[in-house]
């Protein structure tokens, strides 16, 4: 039974997000597996929106809406505010320091290769 309601909140979460991508208005929330922060700025009268992602140790960068951080973001994140989406990069982060050698700050877009 916790494992359905689990599904359940989960997809009310994701729901509450696509909604607000689909009506065109701000959204920051985060991709909880990954840690990573995202913001979605909508385009301009109606046109497509950006995404950006922040995580520790690195600035805000531009993201594609179809890279795996975001989708991963809509289906197992949650919302988030603006002011922990602006300190984000702030916060220590498991995840990150783990799979890569040093952090890197500023926008070292080198980590994409390390893999």
């Amino acid at each position: 039974m916790t494992e359905s309601i689990k599904r359940f909140l989960k997809r009310i979460r994701s729901d509450k997000i696509l909604n607000r991508i689909g009506a065109g208005r701000l959204v920051y929330f985060e991709n909880p597996i990954e840690e990573i922060a995202l913001r979605y700025v909508p385009g301009e009268n109606g046109g497509i929106g950006k995404y950006y992602a922040k995580h520790y140790g690195r600035d805000e960068y531009e993201i594609d809406y179809n890279s795996t951080s975001v989708v991963m973001g809509v289906m197992e994140g949650r919302t988030i505010s603006k002011s922990k989406y602006s300190s984000y990069h702030l916060v220590e982060s498991g995840y990150w320091s783990k799979t890569h050698d040093t952090p890197c700050i500023g926008q070292d877009y080198g980590y994409l290769i390390r893999g």
